[in-house]
């Protein structure tokens, strides 16, 4: 037994990955899950350069303008020999490269707050431009958790490895050792997060708290210098990939999986930003209808996202367009004045004019599907479900002890008092269901013509579903006044419905496995019936009859659980299965499956037992 046992635990752990990777590999896969981060006009990490007065810009990895970037200064693009440092500065001229604001205050270790002059500009719109501590930028960061919080929750994991910074729980910037402590990948909270709070881990040097009052938090608390943010400064922007020709209309930007619809996005060729907003026809799409006519006299046509050809699809007459066909009724048709995101998995958008031969396409910021939220590899994307179908084995015995110790014993909630209370209603079914199949197994050997009457009837009874027969007895017993959200009587008598079969059925077998040699010995000897049966018939069917009592055993615990579920008896095992399935704890459901297995198992043993005592002669 301890063999088996070990081998269905070493079995759980493959299972366990068998039914968890597929569900992890979906999580993966589905992009509206992923981490969005937004591309936008890069601003030097290091301002000494421009505070030296050399109008030096550098990229992130130290080199200067790259020939695929644009450099601009409040959406006006500065030249176009991007690695000529001069004409960069002589392009500028009149222009400041660099403005920054007042000096941000310090209310408190590792916040400070914007001043008032950037309040009045939108923090959010500041800090987009750069935030800067002493001369180098910070880069803002934050993953929130896996897990939600409940209210009692104190662990927490989060989707990235490298998260290490302070933790952030609604917005109030909790230190490492005082706050929360650490455990392995996770952190362990001081104190339970409140329910549906906003948990989030900085990846980054600072992180947003307070959009409206101007407060951010620093990941290094001691970092020297003030804090600012920069107002106007030469940013390197995206340039995006197509040919400038004057006929070419298709651009892609340089990262993949853009959002479908992104507000913020803002594309532009040269210093002319290009629309993004969608304009509807101003007809009602019947099915029938071909000319619908826009707001503007120029623009991408599509319809169902569809982009259509001009001249081929569609012929403009001014802001009217006429297509060759009706499209379907209700269709989506749409135009772009600016620019249309043809495929948001390559990033490749659709310009309704083309630009000028030479003319830039650039854009300033736009937002993407950076990466997987659960985790980079498949893995980790496991371990983030926040349901495993099956888990690991010592994660359910890890939560054995404190689900049984959820509740106190005196609380109808307590497991093990619901495992009691079970334990009694199967013991009752099979009890009454051992007596009425004993009882007509007797019977049907005695009178045959009964057998052959009714025996097709109790067949019959057994293709009734009992989900279906559920609800009609609990409907009679609660016309006749019983409670049956707390009676154990509809768990007796489903329990019982379901037992008797097997024990009728073998008890009849074991009554006529007598020998009929033994049968004419107790005739000769005179023997009337009733010496006939106890002398010979039962102890025959005594084998037969406790074999099918443990049958019934399984059968009367089933058809407990099944009456407990449907009458929402609280006080049962069936109402916790149902409870902890409702709510989501898979790793509760397989501890109360354990818990059910179990417990037929032990009473199974007990009518072993009880075959040992009322049958000695059957012992091995």
């Amino acid at each position: 037994m301890l063999a088996t046992l070990l081998a269905l635990v070493a079995l759980g752990y493959p299972l366990a990955l068998a039914f968890g990777l597929p569900l992890a590999n979906r999580d993966r896969g589905d992009v509206r899950k992923w981490i969005q981060e937004t591309a936008v006009a890069q601003a030097p990490d290091d301002l000494t350069p421009l505070l030296a007065g050399t109008g030096l810009v550098a990229t992130a990895d130290g080199e200067r303008l790259a020939e695929t970037s644009v450099a601009v200064l409040e959406r006006r693009p500065l030249g176009h020999g991007a690695e000529d440092v001069a004409a960069l500065t002589e392009a500028a001229a009149g222009a400041p490269l660099l403005v920054l604001s007042d000096p941000w205050g310090r209310p408190a270790e590792g916040v400070v707050a914007a001043p008032a002059a950037v309040l009045d500009g939108g923090l959010l719109a500041a800090a987009l431009h750069a935030l800067y501590l002493g001369e180098g930028r910070l880069v803002p960061g934050s993953l929130p958790s896996r897990e939600r919080p409940d209210g009692q929750r104190t662990r927490f994991t989060f989707p990235a490895s490298d998260a290490a910074g302070p933790v952030l729980v609604n917005g109030e910037r909790l230190a490492a050792g005082a706050g929360f402590s650490e455990d392995g990948a996770a952190v362990v909270l001081a104190r339970p997060a409140p329910f549906g709070a906003d948990v989030r881990r900085m990846t980054g040097d600072a992180a947003i708290l307070d959009a409206g009052a101007g407060t951010i938090a620093l990941a290094d608390e001691h970092g020297g210098g003030d804090v600012r943010s920069a107002l106007a400064i030469v940013r390197l922007a995206e340039r995006l990939e197509g040919a400038s020709d004057g006929e070419n209309r298709r651009f892609a930007a340089a990262r993949t999986r853009l959002l479908d619809v992104d507000p913020s996005r803002v594309l532009m060729v040269e210093d002319r930003p290009l629309s993004a907003e969608a304009e509807r026809p101003a007809e009602r799409i019947d099915g029938v209808v071909r000319r619908v006519t826009f707001p503007s006299a120029a623009g991408v046509v599509v319809v169902d996202d569809v982009p259509l050809e001009p001249g081929v699809h569609y012929t403009r007459d001014g802001t009217s367009v006429v297509l060759t066909s009706p499209p379907p009724r209700n269709a989506r048709v749409r135009q772009y004045p600016g620019a249309f995101l043809a495929d948001p998995a390559s990033g490749t958008f659709l310009l309704a004019e083309a630009p000028g031969p030479g003319e830039r396409v650039w854009a300033e910021r736009y937002t993407f599907h950076a990466r997987p939220g659960c985790g980079e590899t498949l893995l980790e994307c496991f371990y983030a479900l926040p349901q495993h179908p099956v888990p690991y084995p010592h994660w359910i015995a890890a939560g054995i002890v404190p689900f049984f110790s959820k509740y106190p014993v005196a609380d109808e909630r307590n497991a093990l008092r619901a495992t009691l209370y079970t334990t009694l209603g199967t013991l009752a079914a099979l009890a009454l269901g051992a007596a009425v199949g004993v009882l007509l197994a007797v019977n049907f050997v005695l009178m045959r013509p009964l057998e052959k009457a009714v025996f097709p009837w109790v067949i019959a009874s057994q293709t009734v579903p009992i989900i279906a027969l559920v609800p009609v007895l609990l409907l009679v017993l609660g016309n006749a006044g019983i409670t049956i959200q707390t009676s154990i009587i509809p768990t007796a008598l489903i329990g019982a419905y379901i037992a008797f079969f097997p024990v009728v059925v073998g008890t009849v077998k074991g009554l006529r496995s007598v020998d009929p040699l033994a049968l004419d010995l107790m005739r000769s000897y005179a023997a009337t019936p009733v010496h006939v049966f106890l002398k010979v018939r039962f102890p025959a069917a005594v084998p037969f009859l406790f074999t099918s009592l443990k049958l019934g055993t399984a059968a009367a615990l089933v058809g407990a659980l099944v009456a407990e579920t449907e009458s929402n008896n609280r006080r049962g095992l069936g109402f916790q299965i149902l409870g902890q399935v409702q709510s989501g704890n898979v790793a509760d459901v397989w501890i109360l499956l354990l818990v059910s297995s179990l417990l037929g198992i032990g009473l199974v043993a007990v009518v072993g037992v009880a075959e040992r005592l009322l049958a000695p002669w059957r012992r091995p």
